[in-house]
């Protein structure tokens, strides 16, 4: 889907060969206005229109970095196509270090979309986000990673539509950005697409746009922003928007399901498994312990899976997730070809 269309957002205008930033205001505190940062990188050549979302969840902090470097490393004068980044969308939540849910109104942003014009600020931000941003897009990716309390295993999902040009273009997307672990959501499924998620949205409306996941609990290892960075590089050569050839290096495994274990006592938690464990059924996941020091509680896997989150607090209550796994087999082999290049 080249296109030679410059793409204007608001007062924010491309230019071939230059890279376009500003603020898109979204609504008004007390205290002054809403915005959030956008960048449009116009190539010299033509191109498809690519739009890059990070920040939703704004302490997930190695895809907002990964962002940031991708923005001041493209040379517009080699880019084909334009590039429409947004690094932080939620800026309320960046600003206050708060995971999850909006400090504004208590949403989670990335269980809202498409939004509403007139709703709250969580409603109206995703309504412009979509509508004014994302759909002047041919392609999404939208970056995350392990929030706060999260440990994470990077993955990366595309939720399928039923729709074959769109379908391909975000599994070969999904495929190359991830490092391992690719999840496609279909609905009717027991991995069924996010209701309200920023990417289910866009795909429902013809924009192939993955969701990417990398990094862990509020912190910034190198390694969880390369994951992002790498992924990034070769969804922009699959889309021949950089010169070279995509590469997948390594096997892929395709999530087939998921399933969550939980304490049923209280207590001191004490890990026996790491993200990324494979484990078996009847593995040890963990022991709870209680204020005396005594075993009260050993948490055992119910069936194989992979660990992909941990959660961090280790002062538990009964009921209270421990960790999530994957199900997951290898994936059926896939090499990109010119029949799924825009």
């Amino acid at each position: 889907m080249p296109t030679d269309t410059l793409v204007q957002i608001r007062d924010i205008a491309g230019k071939p060969g230059t890279k376009q930033r500003g603020f898109i205001t979204v609504g008004e505190t007390p205290m002054g206005p809403i915005q959030f940062p956008l960048v449009i990188i116009s190539g010299t050549k033509p191109g498809p229109k690519l739009c890059i979302t990070a920040g939703v969840h704004a302490t997930e902090y190695p895809a907002i970095d990964a962002l940031l470097r991708t923005i001041t490393e493209l040379d517009p004068a080699t880019l084909a196509g334009t590039v429409i980044a947004v690094p932080v969308v939620n800026s309320m939540m960046f600003r206050t270090r708060s995971p999850f849910l909006s400090p504004i109104d208590g949403l989670n942003l990335n269980r809202t979309f498409p939004g509403s014009a007139d709703g709250t600020i969580s409603e109206t931000l995703a309504h412009i986000l979509l509508n004014e941003v994302v759909m002047q897009a041919d392609f999404h990716i939208d970056c995350h990673g392990g929030d706060l309390p999260e440990l994470l295993l990077p993955y990366c999902g595309y939720p399928m539509q039923g729709k074959r040009e769109v379908d391909e273009h975000g599994e070969a997307m999904a495929r190359l950005y991830s490092p391992r672990i690719v999840a496609l959501y279909r609905e009717g499924s027991t991995l069924p697409p996010t209701k309200g998620s920023l990417v289910n949205e866009a795909a429902r409306r013809g924009i192939p746009a993955i969701l990417t996941e990398s990094g862990c609990a509020g912190g910034l290892d190198p390694a969880h922003v390369e994951i992002h960075r790498n992924g990034t590089r070769n969804v922009m050569r699959y889309l021949k928007m950089i010169p070279g050839e995509p590469v997948i290096r390594g096997d892929r495994m395709m999530a087939k399901d998921q399933f969550v274990v939980s304490a049923r006592r209280g207590g001191l938690l004490r890990l026996a498994i790491a993200v990324g464990d494979e484990l078996k059924k009847g593995d040890l996941i963990a022991e709870v312990c209680d204020v005396f020091g005594e075993t009260v509680e050993k948490i055992t896997a119910p069936r194989d899976g992979i660990a992909r989150i941990i959660w961090t607090p280790k002062a538990v209550n009964t009921g209270e997730p421990i960790v999530k796994c994957w199900i997951a087999e290898k994936a059926p082999s896939f090499a990109p070809t010119d029949k799924f290049v825009a």
